[in-house]
């Protein structure tokens, strides 16, 4: 809601000029359509409600009702006038009239009220004007307001039908007026926005294919090479306006997170970390000045707070048409960056897998939960990454025995192991699986078998959720150097370690509903994987299955499906997968296809007694 809020003040604040990417201040908000799954939705206020009476209660406020008033108001100006357009110069009024004379170098006023005069002479003609706007800077347009529709009606027939003569000389256009919709700065780059219709659309033309459907889908949200280039273009380019105004600073943008690991979409914003030379300091406020007068095409330049890494400078780079976020001497994220990449140079799958994970999470939970309170691209990256390494597809590489290369940051450890070659070897099963049946197996994992209750996701295995807290905060108060980034561990309902920073928790400010409705759609995906279903249908979650015994269903309620006590299901003592049996054709079926068809009928009753 802050996020929101403060990104439309600055919307509303704007003074650029409008064009296709920046409205203008003088826009007003019209009716858009909710987006899709949304229940309790004012389109007339966009505010999404989290039931019907809360709907109700807000359609009753002030607010709401004042927001009807002006868009009621709005339709009914839009309606009684007329876009104007082509109108001639002052010179050709003058050269034809003969006014002005010596006067032809008086203001901009005087000249659009002798233009205004003429307008009101031939437009007058069709009803009684109660309004006429001439646009101030050019005087190329104006808007002309009937007291009733009707008249503007009579306006745009006349116009249809070739009665209306040149205007001194000029052959007008003439429209209906159109009230441009304002949007808040994280919707204004709209060429970027992945229609919900269009990827199902893929799902269904390769419904028989599912290997063949996800990498076109993977084709679609992921960022093409082209718009990669104008990326580094910018980059590039602001970083060489900053050091030509800030000179004697030495200012290095530096991309990390998705933009640097190819795991970005095409709505993803650009990270970047600006460093300075030691012996220099920049403040914050030069930064910005510079950003909004000496940039070339950077505009909505302002600060938003984020927790446990300081103030994010975000801006709008309309060249490139991509927002920025920029943090000072972000050491962290760069070396998070590395070790991604290091384990994407592992195996080949694994990019395309994280996008389409992280592009699915969008898709389901990002049209009932507001983005603060879902879990982040980064966080579910590393939540892939554990649930690769308990499958055992991904090695270890946080192996304090294999890394010969410690490094140090803010005294804490982030060292990895960087040599390829010194990683254990994985099952070959592993090596075998396809996109989609890892997709199937992370649902499954962290729908039926993850009990978010009582561990936390981390790279480092699944460690029990209470010890790591009390050891966190008796060990940052021992030695609060060590964990100057965070001071303790913060409990949630889904907990994220950190790679590096162990007492960082990614995913701490994600609600309660939200990581029930995550647990949920992963279970019903992996349902409907497991069913049959069609392509669509397991991909987003979004149908049960519809084949499955009672006694299934009561086994998959609310709780897990025979979970132990350490919250696995159908998994070996070491977390291994299981090569399972071959097809006769020396093909071997994932252990996660395996399981159910193994789990005992007797088993299954007693699970549902207890339940």
């Amino acid at each position: 809601h802050y996020f929101i809020q403060s990104n439309l003040r600055m919307v509303n604040m704007a003074n650029d000029s409008p064009d296709k990417t920046t409205p203008s201040k003088k826009q007003k908000r019209v009716n858009k359509k909710p987006s899709a799954g949304s229940k309790f939705y004012c389109s007339t206020c966009d505010v999404h409600c989290p039931n019907q009476s809360t709907l109700e209660q807000h359609n009753a406020g002030k607010k709401h009702l004042a927001n009807v008033s002006n868009v009621q108001r709005r339709d009914k100006h839009a309606m009684c006038s007329v876009f104007v357009g082509n109108l001639p110069k002052y010179s050709q009024i003058r050269a034809i009239t003969g006014t002005g004379g010596a006067e032809s170098s008086g203001s901009v006023e005087d000249k659009n009220e002798i233009l205004k005069q003429e307008l009101d002479k031939k437009f007058g003609a069709f009803g009684e004007i109660t309004k006429l706007i001439i646009d101030k800077k050019h005087g190329s347009y104006c808007i002309i307001e009937y007291k009733a529709p009707a008249m503007a009606q009579v306006v745009l027939a006349e116009y249809q039908a070739g009665k209306i003569e040149q205007f001194y000389g000029q052959k007008l256009q003439i429209k209906s007026r159109k009230v441009t919709e304002i949007k808040p700065l994280h919707h204004i780059i709209t060429h970027k926005e992945i229609a919900r219709e269009n990827i199902i659309g893929l799902l269904e033309e390769a419904s028989d294919d599912p290997v063949c459907a996800l990498n076109m889908v993977d084709a679609a949200i992921s960022v093409p090479d082209a718009m990669k280039r104008k990326h580094l273009e910018a980059c590039n380019r602001i970083q060489t306006q900053l050091n030509d105004n800030l000179p004697f600073h030495n200012i290095k943008l530096s991309l990390y997170g998705s933009a640097a690991t190819g795991l970005s979409l095409k709505d993803s914003d650009l990270d970047v970390s600006l460093s300075v030379d030691k012996e220099k300091r920049l403040e914050r406020d030069d930064l910005i000045g510079v950003l909004k007068q000496k940039c070339t095409g950077v505009s909505h330049v302002h600060i938003i707070p984020a927790p446990g890494q300081g103030t994010i400078t975000r801006f709008l780079d309309g060249i490139s048409n991509t927002m920025f976020d920029i943090l000072f001497s972000n050491r962290l994220g760069i070396a998070n960056t590395s070790l991604i990449n290091t384990i994407l140079s592992y195996d080949t799958r694994l990019s395309r897998l994280i996008r389409l994970i992280v592009y699915w999470n969008k898709t389901v939970l990002g049209s009932r939960f507001a983005k603060q309170a879902m879990p982040s691209s980064y966080s579910i990256t590393i939540m892939i990454f554990h649930y690769l390494r308990q499958k055992q597809v991904i090695p270890d590489f946080l192996d304090s025995s294999l890394i010969t290369d410690h490094k140090r940051i803010y005294d804490l450890d982030f060292s990895y192991v960087t040599d390829l070659s010194k990683l254990p070897p994985t099952p070959p099963v592993t090596k075998t699986a396809t996109i989609p049946e890892l997709m199937a197996g992370f649902w499954k994992y962290y729908g039926t078998e993850f009990n978010r209750d009582i561990h936390v996701a981390s790279m480092r295995g699944t460690l029990p959720k209470e010890e790591l807290e009390s050891e966190m905060g008796e060990s940052s108060a021992e030695c609060p150097s060590q964990h100057s980034y965070v001071s303790s561990f913060r409990p949630s309902t889904l907990a994220v370690q950190d790679p590096f920073v162990l007492t960082h928790n990614l995913t701490h400010n994600v609600s309660v509903e939200c990581a029930v409705a995550f647990r949920d759609s992963c279970r019903s995906a992996a349902g409907n994987w497991e069913g049959g279903k069609e392509l669509y249908s397991w991909w987003l979650g979004a149908e049960r299955r519809q084949d499955v015994s009672m006694e299934d269903d009561t086994t998959q309620g609310e709780g897990s499906v025979g979970e132990g006590a350490d919250g696995s299901v159908g998994e070996g003592a070491d977390g291994s997968i299981d090569e399972g049996a071959g097809d006769g054709a020396g093909n071997t079926t994932p252990v996660w296809k395996q399981e159910e068809s193994q789990t005992s009928g007797c088993k299954r009753s007693v699970e549902a007694m207890e339940h």
